[in-house]
């Protein structure tokens, strides 16, 4: 059998393949199934990591050649080309659904409505290429992170698993994509409990995890290794704390600049209603960005292990600002030029057609600024401090700050720089940066856009989701014996010897709702008939603690259910009677709905 030929076996075969592993894994205990399930999405992901890096690399190299930065001319042209490729790929090949970045991912898990189609196990993996071989300014994770997550969902839907465990599978994917891009395994399930998972996640769903990204890990390593940085180990004493401190602050604050830059640019082009016309627009604003500030190119990983190495003035490489370059307030000025526009680079690749992440944007703007900071005090002479230190640790700010996932920020730059021994330093701007980021905006940036459109609240507000899902008329009952204010006591006694309920709704001669009467009102009543043409329900009816609308929320419903101490109460709409709702439904209801939603995945 060919190659070009397995997608069709594969089609033939699926039920079959399916009833297989289930009787596999009828014979494992779930734990085991759930490992090695995570195992082999571990090394899928894991492979296709591997498969996106060498295909990028190996297309910017052709594409450069052994000039990466292809002069200043190919600077301006090729990082449009391969945005127009990348759009004429999705328009013109693929002619599926297609979206970029976290939030749409997010946004299934938190809706559970997981759903991810075939063709992002690869479609990522060709656009970015495309989009970062050319020199677009973005990171390669995010559609890592997304592929990884197809693999996971996708094969979960083969092996017929459940919802949580196909949430579990799919968390595993991205885990391992992220473990193997960066050859950091512990990082990579931290991004899914902060990122994709959080207050969902259980410690059960800890282990499958730890083990997808693990293989992703040793995958990445074995087939396609590079240290991204190397940090040079370099001690810290208490007196640079205030400083640390000081970084974070700023790091948090140059968070919410990116988020909110990014949001402007994206609705800038957004107004461009024309997809060729955006494409033009934002292929012209992009090479004339990296034109004139060429660490704009790429990823940008290159500027981060000149800023590391000590090159700092390497930085003005291949720019028409080279020749300043032994100006060291040039070369800072430059660096901060840099530091405030590669967001917006980001951004235009990602909204005018390009695809990828923003991880990469977010270390190297954490790196510029690191490098700024320590510079600018060494150069003042106050104090001398270690740079390649406050590189590191204000990249793990950044992220921090972004993406509002400290412990992921921590972790990843600790693995990827091999800067252990800046753990409290880590720590300390890291903490700095998501409290401040968090102050003025306390949404991520996979999330803001979703939370303004009502399709994402934080995990600690989820309760009220639920609430706002529940809906009054689907907790109604209507099976109340209903009396008219014109019923005598004879007639309603006869209603209460077949109704098993103690409450009876009243009503007037329009349906209107008019009052109740309780079992208790009429109890020492009813043994005496000769009261029975003599005392009228309308004697009898008084209001409820509380009328409960149609239309009210059920968080209005719980706090009158709460404020009265009412056990039922009656539901109206125009001021006719509907029926009534008990506590403990509406309670049973939520406690079930909440059980859900803290459901883990072990």
């Amino acid at each position: 059998m060919t190659f070009s030929k397995w997608p069709v076996w594969f089609r033939l075969h699926r039920k079959r393949i399916g009833r297989f592993w289930q009787w596999i894994a009828d014979r494992l205990h779930q734990r085991n199934h759930q490992i090695v399930v995570a195992m082999a999405i571990g090394l899928v992901a894991g492979l296709v990591a591997v498969i996106l890096k060498w295909s990028t690399h190996s297309l910017r190299d052709w594409v450069y050649g052994d000039n990466p930065s292809g002069g200043n001319l190919g600077f301006f042209i090729l990082p449009g080309v391969g945005i127009a490729v990348t759009a004429f790929y999705l328009r013109r090949i693929l002619r599926k659904p297609f979206s970029t970045g976290l939030s749409p991912l997010v946004h299934a898990i938190s809706s559970k409505r997981i759903n991810i189609p075939r063709h992002e196990m690869y479609s990522h993996v060709v656009t970015t290429s495309l989009t970062v071989g050319f020199g677009g300014s973005v990171g390669m994770e995010a559609p890592i992170v997304r592929t990884g997550a197809a693999i996971g969902a996708n094969l979960a839907r083969i092996l017929r698993a459940g919802r949580n465990q196909e949430t579990l599978f799919l968390a595993c994917g991205a885990a391992a994509g992220i473990a193997s891009i960066f050859n950091s395994p512990v990082a990579g399930v931290l991004f899914a409990f902060e990122v994709l998972l959080p207050g969902v996640a259980s410690i059960e769903s800890f282990i499958p995890l730890l083990i997808a990204a693990a293989t992703g890990t040793v995958v990445g390593r074995s087939l396609y290794y590079e240290q991204l940085f190397f940090l040079p180990s370099s001690s810290w004493t208490i007196a640079d704390v205030p400083f640390f401190i000081l970084l974070g602050a700023l790091c948090g604050l140059l968070s919410v600049y990116m988020m909110r830059m990014n949001a402007k640019t994206r609705d800038v082009l957004e107004k461009i209603k024309k997809p060729y016309v955006r494409i033009a627009v934002g292929s012209l604003v992009l090479g004339g960005l990296i034109f004139l500030f060429p660490p704009l190119f790429g990823e940008g990983y290159d500027t981060v292990n000149l800023l590391l190495r000590g090159d700092f003035r390497e930085v003005l490489g291949h720019s028409l600002f080279y020749d300043y370059s032994r100006n060291t307030w040039v070369v800072l000025g430059f660096v901060a030029v840099v530091m405030l526009l590669k967001i917006v680079a980001f951004s235009v690749t990602i909204n005018s057609g390009g695809n990828g992440g923003i991880f990469a944007p977010s270390m190297v703007i954490g790196s510029t600024l690191g490098f700024l900071f320590a510079h600018g005090v060494n150069e003042l002479g106050w104090v001398i401090l270690e740079e390649n230190n406050y590189i590191g640790v204000a990249m793990a700010g950044i992220l921090s700050g972004v993406f509002k996932s400290p412990l992921t920020g921590i972790f990843l730059i600790a693995e990827v720089t091999g800067g252990y021994s800046l753990f409290v330093p880590l720590m300390v701007v890291a903490a700095i940066s998501y409290f401040v980021s968090y102050y003025f905006e306390p949404f991520a940036m996979h999330t803001r856009e979703l939370h303004r459109k009502g399709l994402w609240v934080p995990p600690h507000k989820q309760d009220l989701v639920i609430l706002k899902n529940l809906r009054l008329s689907d907790m109604l009952e209507t099976d109340f014996s209903v009396l008219s204010l014109d019923n005598n006591l004879g007639e309603m006694v006869n209603v209460i010897a077949q109704s098993k309920r103690n409450v009876f709704p009243v009503i007037d001669e329009k349906g209107g709702f008019a009052g109740i009467v309780l079992l208790d009102d009429v109890r020492e009543l009813m043994f005496n008939p000769e009261l029975y043409n003599r005392v009228m329900v309308r004697d009898l009816a008084h209001q409820p603690p509380a009328v409960l609308q149609a239309a009210d929320s059920m968080d209005r419903v719980m706090r009158l259910f709460e404020a009265h101490g009412a056990w039922n109460l009656p539901v109206v709409a125009d001021g006719k009677y509907l029926g009534f709702v008990s506590k403990s439904t509406v309670f049973n209801r939520y406690r079930e709905a909440l059980q859900g939603l803290n459901t883990g995945f072990g």
